[in-house]
């Protein structure tokens, strides 16, 4: 398994240079065609593209882009902030709310889908596959629409003096988490329930099962101590395929919530300036930021696939034999 490790760990700084290089391009060229095209941004012509890429490639590592943003809103100092600390700032932002719904929809989806496998016979409850119908057909924007309309309507009617019961907006680590992360876990979480109930009733129909409860052993430590670890490896590629799909929803989610992490950031380098607040910052297709962000973004795709990779071949030592099996090849 150290040689698979290897090989991936070689492989991703090159795909995430080919990522950075590849929006920076973009960026650099779209700029121009589209401030041509909107009256909202000032024209501009493009210059040579490698020389213009060299030099972020310098700034990179420092994270310093020449550009200063307005304060952010909230805070007690009224002295601008660097772009390159609002991409810190960012990131920890979006790791922590992608963190946070990443683990409460495992939990949950776990736990769900445990419930809803019947042993005897072998099955999945009725009420999973309703609940995981409805669930799979909403995605996350949708459900943190339906949130907000819902509170407007509540404050509407219980009167004009009455309180927002929870922030729609804004970020902190405290009652703001609550709509962005149940409006981001309420998909994965029913599709990783499906998946774990369905795995899991497959395995509990095979014979080493019977032999189990004939032996005396209970339906609790046959779920647990064995069929559990014969499914983990789907569960594990599940979760990590989850967790791609919650990065890319959390684009739409911290739009919709103000939520001041890369998803955010994102939005407003394809929105001009003068249609949104950027902090007063025209971060409109900004080649540098478009290519550090994306590089983020894409760095999470990557490190989650090489953690899920090493999981499951931790768990399942089928996969490790497979690639002993390759090597002598």
């Amino acid at each position: 398994m150290a040689k698979f490790v290897v090989q991936r760990l070689l492989v991703i700084p090159l795909l995430l240079l080919l990522v950075n290089f590849l929006g920076f391009t973009y960026a650099h060229f779209a700029r121009p065609i589209r401030a041509a095209r909107t009256p909202y941004v000032p024209s501009e012509e493009s210059g040579p593209l490698f020389p213009a890429y060299i030099d972020y490639l310098q700034t990179l590592v420092a994270l310093d882009f020449g550009m200063e943003l307005a304060t952010p809103e909230g805070s007690r100092s009224n002295v601008p902030v660097t772009l390159g600390d609002t991409l810190k700032q960012a990131t920890a932002a979006s790791l922590g709310l992608l963190g946070i719904a990443l683990l409460s929809s495992t939990i949950a989806g776990l736990y769900l889908g445990f419930k809803a496998t019947k042993n005897d016979p072998p099955d999945i409850s009725r009420w999973l596959t309703v609940s995981s119908t409805v669930g799979l057909a909403m995605p996350s924007f949708y459900i943190g629409s339906l949130f907000i309309i819902a509170l407007i309507f509540y404050v509407i009617w219980r009167g004009p003096d009455t309180d927002m019961p929870l922030p729609i907006s804004g970020f902190g680590w405290d009652v703001h988490l609550i709509l962005p992360v149940v409006a981001l876990m309420a998909r994965p979480t029913f599709q990783l329930a499906q998946v774990t109930a369905g795995v899991l009733s497959g395995e509990l129909g095979k014979q080493y099962v019977t032999a189990g409860r004939s032996l005396g052993h209970t339906w609790r430590s046959i779920r647990l101590h064995y069929a559990l670890r014969n499914v983990i490896a789907p569960v594990i590629l599940t979760i990590a395929g989850l967790q791609r799909f919650l990065v890319g929803e959390l684009i739409m989610i911290e739009w919709l919530f103000r939520w001041p992490g890369l998803g955010r950031i994102l939005g407003w380098t394809l929105v001009p300036a003068q249609l949104t607040s950027s902090r007063g910052s025209p971060l409109f297709l900004n080649a540098p930021v478009m290519a550090t962000v994306l590089t983020l973004i894409a760095a999470l795709f990557l490190i989650t696939d090489l953690i899920a990779a090493i999981s499951v071949r931790y768990f399942d030592p089928r996969l490790r034999e497979q690639d002993k099996d390759y090597s002598n090849v």
